[in-house]
């Protein structure tokens, strides 16, 4: 553990002596799912285009009273109007590049008309933000603190913001089930609707316990950027007013993470249950607790908006490919 974290500070070091520019970095990401047919169509709408920052992170493990282990890591460094600046630049380049792929789109604003006449609802303020909080850990578990927001044009839809229950079924057939009011959609012939939802982490964690003759409760952790495998791409085509759509969506087939160091680790100096360290106010479920410490992983800014945009435009780029080859 200590030789990761000296690592990655001695590589934020050398990258602010170099200079503050991060090269450009292509995320190798291949999309599978059931978007065959489903994305197939003369017309695309966005309806929402979600953008999911991991801030926090916490690996337990636990084997019994005496051998338990944990180890929090904050994202310090990043405020909430650089996020949603970034969240604008995701969904306007995926737009550009379908569109430069000669895939035809429906404006940003007749389909959030066409979004609000379905009732779909829209996120409050545009985003959520939520943080580690307390809990009770069997065995191991990581549990992740996030932000989640919209681009302006297309504020983010709350029952698509499933980081909660990322690896939950039910609120996958939540999202499907709210997107079948789009099946109302008048002059729906060869629509096609797609909802990204890019989840970026910025550690990777894990959580050990022992075998069944011994051993200890452990976790480490070593700060990366990468996409997800859960960046899950929503998909509906309508059938018209009485008719019932076909639902799908596609992902990323595996994570992609880079080596490229961003970021440098203070031992112990994030508060771990104070939201997402991303405000002065803390949500009333997540109070701050002074004994609940982290470590800070603190973010050279413009390093890890280079990332970012390479991470969206790879994402995209993955996207307009899946679509394509459908057509």
């Amino acid at each position: 553990m200590k030789t990761a974290i000296l690592s990655a500070t001695l590589g934020v070091a050398m990258a602010m002596a170099c200079g503050t520019a991060a090269l450009a970095e292509s995320f190798n990401i291949q999309m599978a799912g059931q978007h065959r047919g489903v994305v197939r169509g003369q017309r695309f709408a966005i309806p929402t285009y979600h953008v999911n920052f991991v801030t926090s992170q916490q690996a337990t493990s636990v084997m019994s009273i005496g051998s338990r282990a944990r180890l929090a890591m904050v994202l310090q460094g990043v405020d909430q109007a650089t996020m949603r600046r970034l969240t604008n630049e995701a969904y306007a380049d995926l737009r550009t590049q379908m569109e430069g792929a000669g895939l035809s789109l429906v404006s940003a604003e007749e389909t959030r008309a066409m979004t609000q006449a379905a009732g779909i609802r829209e996120l409050p303020d545009n985003l959520e933000v939520a943080g580690i909080g307390p809990g009770v850990t069997i065995g191991s578990s990581i549990r992740r603190g996030w932000v989640t927001m919209g681009p302006d044009a297309a504020p983010a839809l709350q029952p698509l913001a499933t980081m909660r229950g990322a690896a939950n079924s039910l609120a996958q057939i939540s999202a499907i089930s709210a997107l079948n009011g789009l099946n109302r959609t008048p002059d729906s012939a060869d629509l096609v609707f797609i909802a990204p939802s890019l989840q970026l982490d910025f550690v990777r964690m894990e959580a050990a316990r022992g075998g069944m003759f011994g051993g200890a409760a452990s976790t480490s952790g070593q700060v990366g950027f990468g996409v997800l495998a859960s960046s899950r791409v929503a998909a509906q085509k309508p059938a018209g007013r009485m008719n019932v759509g076909t639902p799908g969506g596609f992902a990323p087939r595996a994570d992609a993470f880079t080596s490229t160091p961003f970021a440098e680790i203070v031992t112990g100096a994030a508060a771990v249950r104070a939201g997402a360290g991303l405000s002065d106010t803390v949500d009333e479920n997540y109070q701050a607790v002074a004994r609940a410490r982290g470590d800070a992983v603190v973010v050279n800014l413009p390093v890890w908006e280079g990332l970012v945009r390479d991470a969206y435009r790879s994402y995209n780029a993955a996207i307009v490919q899946a679509l394509v080859s459908q057509q």
